[in-house]
């Protein structure tokens, strides 16, 4: 996947859209930004705008956005009160060890201009 920048593209936008599912979760609220930022990022790796990301990151963010969008993990997603509780877990997981590029991205992508009328990727 990490060499097939559609389907890393597809898989962002499905952890966007689950995201946007899953923002009622409390069990995930103190990660979802984190995922969104990491969405981001994958977004913006496949479209070639940002590629200042170590090969390690790039498959741990890989992985995690995988596990999150995968229904069938350890814990199920659609059992009430635990079945993101491992997602959470996951992602706390991804987000920390990867925590040195996440902020290099939000640097680079606080750098970045719009085009008049145009809007930036947002999560």
């Amino acid at each position: 996947m990490a060499q097939d920048e559609a389907r890393t593209s597809a898989l962002a936008d499905r952890g966007m859209a689950k995201a946007r599912r899953v923002e009622h979760k409390r069990r995930l609220r103190g990660v979802l930004d984190g995922l969104r930022t990491l969405l981001r990022l994958l977004r913006a790796w496949a479209t070639r705008r940002y590629r200042a990301i170590p090969w390690r990151a790039l498959i741990a963010a890989l992985a995690g956005v995988i596990y999150f969008v995968n229904p069938i993990d350890l814990v199920p997603d659609f059992i009430p009160l635990v079945g993101f509780i491992d997602d959470a877990a996951v992602l706390a997981f991804v987000l920390r060890s990867i925590a040195s590029d996440l902020r290099a991205f939000t640097d680079w992508e606080a750098t970045q201009t719009t085009a008049p009328g145009a809007t930036a990727d947002t999560a």
